[in-house]
């Protein structure tokens, strides 16, 4: 196989990033997974490695929340690097967090970070997500507004 470079491989990196997550959305857990290397690593949490655990995170995202959509807001790439940032939009139809169901629209932003191997699968994932948006709209917290 010829050399990328690195623009190519960017480029590259930012296109399976965003097709990982068009598979998701489209509930395609096979081709999903394909975008993620066997030895896998969530950083974002105390697990070992494995591409098992992402599974496992992304299949309970779906039970949790039935018609979750990521709507990928942003994207950058740089080598084996490719950021993201994201919008989840949800309807509260299961419990969550200890709260009945709701059937509210649950919206809140994340950034993931990812880095990638040379297959251009990934191999290291940090996620942040706004819980704190989450927990306003499930009326755990108290919004800013309903504090004035």
């Amino acid at each position: 196989m010829a050399s990328l470079g690195a623009s190519g491989v960017a480029a590259r990196n930012k296109e399976n990033y965003l097709k990982a997550k068009a598979a998701f959305n489209a509930r395609d857990r096979a081709v999903c997974m394909s975008f993620y290397a066997p030895d896998h690593q969530i950083r974002s949490r105390d697990v070992g490695p494995g591409r098992e655990h992402i599974e496992q995170f992304l299949t309970s995202m779906h039970e949790s929340w039935s018609d979750l959509q990521i709507i990928v807001e942003h994207t950058v790439a740089e080598g084996d690097w490719v950021m993201g940032h994201c919008t989840t939009i949800a309807t509260h139809a299961k419990p969550v967090m200890g709260i009945a169901p709701t059937n509210r629209r649950i919206q809140t932003t994340f950034w993931d970070l990812h880095r990638f191997n040379e297959l251009g699968q990934i191999v290291e994932t940090w996620n942040l997500i706004d819980s704190l948006a989450i927990m306003q709209q499930l009326g755990l917290v108290a919004s800013h507004r309903e504090r004035s």
